[in-house]
């Protein structure tokens, strides 16, 4: 064997075991994920910024110190949408890879009309290594066991009501009270950790989903974090004492998880994930608003909340942390919980069997380059809310969120509004007569999508007779802008 071939043989080893060694870092065969959703969580309820360009734009009375280390360990994407501004159709996203139009669930009211026959994220997992050992706990809100999905561990189809939710006593259900387990925070913490734990001891990869009642209503604290709070100075957007409490209990137990994720050594083979399934409440307690202007909501300084398409209803916390993502960096990318399904097969090398008609991309490359471009086909967001409801704008709207404009479009006033969003956050200034050629071309888009889809009409929403009155009740939302 001549030196020449040596030469060449050594440095295409070592050229490979470069290549290896920077595969390795930025991928883990087979990784752990923990997700974590929280309910009805405001993207500006935290006491630290999701958007270091707006500093200002936190909690000034609610503590979030353990949530504020995943982004501080991680990577924050400031434009995280979820896929609805309700609670239902985008725990279907997260599942699924699609988004509620396309999947036939809009609001978690009324007829389902999802195809509950499709792959989900456990089952992708266990395709591509069998010995993966998956659970969901706490809120599930779909209209199928989890089982069916994967899961080898679960609370079985948990909704609101098993969180606390008592919508018929509605003194108690805003005023708030105390427990020993507000919300099951505990409960749902302590059965994940054992979860990962065990996994651990049985050296099998896992997925947990984590899904939170809190700070879904009724408002439940600990008599501790009550007592904590209150030589406390309040807020002047948050300032009730009891949700904040509320936020607190939440928060420490989302800290216990993370001690055992230092404990173990989590950190080089295990990725969390932590979203919102829409936006926070507007306004505490809850009105029948019919869309008139708050003077100040309590997701400021976005706009309006849950129910709506505005960016207080669907832009949320949406942050990860794991083996090769850089600590405390920021990526303005939109995402959206619709993006969480083909990430993980993704980081899981399991992408080729991801599930076909997802419409969900992997985020993947901003995980290890938050300057990284995200190639999606077509390129923008879809929302859709064909729905009535007296506590929102009280009217069917649907969204689209293309480069730096976001159009809103009301079929039934006929009417749409223009947002430069990447410059104006709170959309307090309608762009649609300035700019009408980009109102058509974002029009035809959302349209054709749709139409697509074959996405559920204002007339098919179950509401449409009896609040919508077949399309004669107008919203009071245009006051904001005709003025």
């Amino acid at each position: 064997m001549n030196h020449r071939f040596i030469k060449l043989l050594l440095l295409l080893i070592i050229s490979v075991s470069a290549l290896q060694s920077l595969a390795d870092e930025n991928q883990v065969t087979s990784p752990n994920f923990i997700v974590i959703v929280l309910d009805d969580f405001g993207w500006s309820s935290l006491s630290i910024s999701m958007d270091n360009r707006f500093p200002n734009a936190k909690s000034d009375y609610y503590e979030t110190p353990n949530i504020n280390k995943i982004l501080n360990r991680g990577i924050r994407f400031s434009n995280g949408y979820a896929s609805s501004p309700v609670c239902s159709p985008t725990r279907y996203s997260i599942q699924f890879g699609k988004d509620p139009a396309s999947l036939g669930r809009t609001r978690g009211l009324g007829p389902n009309r999802v195809d509950h026959d499709q792959v989900g994220i456990a089952q992708v997992l266990k395709a591509v290594n069998k010995n993966y050992q998956t659970a969901h706990f706490g809120k599930w809100h779909i209209d199928a066991d989890p089982s069916q999905y994967g899961y080898d561990y679960h609370d079985g189809q948990t909704g609101n009501k098993e969180g606390g939710f008592d919508n018929s006593k509605n003194n108690r259900q805003w005023v708030g009270y105390a427990s020993k387990d507000p919300k099951l925070v505990n409960q749902l913490t302590s059965r994940t950790v054992e979860f990962i734990r065990t996994s651990v001891a049985e050296k099998k990869p896992f997925f947990v989903q984590l899904s939170h009642y809190a700070v879904h209503s009724d408002i439940v604290y600990s008599e501790n974090s009550f007592e904590r709070l209150s030589g406390q100075k309040k807020g002047v957007v948050h300032e009730d004492q009891g949700f904040a409490a509320m936020v607190y209990d939440l928060d420490k137990s989302i800290g216990g998880l993370l001690d055992v994720y230092d404990e173990l050594n989590l950190n080089d083979n295990t990725y969390v994930i932590l979203v919102s399934d829409n936006g926070g409440m507007p306004v505490l307690p809850q009105q029948v608003n019919l869309g008139r202007p708050y003077k100040m909501g309590l997701n400021y300084p976005l706009l309006r909340g849950k129910w709506d398409l505005l960016e207080g209803g669907i832009r949320i916390p949406f942050a990860a942390m794991g083996p090769g993502v850089e600590s405390n960096t920021q990526s303005d990318i939109p995402v959206i919980t619709h993006d969480i399904l083909p990430t993980i097969a993704d980081l899981a090398n399991a992408y080729d069997l991801k599930p076909d008609g997802i419409n969900g991309v992997s985020i993947k490359k901003l995980f290890f380059n938050p300057k990284s471009q995200l190639h999606r086909e077509p390129n923008f967001l879809i929302f859709h809310y064909p729905h009535y409801n007296r506590v929102g704008i009280n009217e069917p709207h649907s969204a689209i969120r293309e480069d730096e404009y976001k159009l809103i479009k009301f079929p039934i006033s006929n009417r749409h509004l223009l947002f430069k969003i990447t410059e104006d956050i709170g959309e307090e200034r309608d762009l649609s007569n300035i700019f009408p050629e980009i109102v058509a071309k974002l029009d035809k888009n959302l349209s054709d999508f749709l139409e697509s889809v074959n996405a559920e009409k204002p007339e098919d929403a179950y509401n449409w007779e009896t609040v919508g009155k077949r399309g004669k009740e107008r919203t009071k939302f245009f006051k904001r802008y005709d003025n």
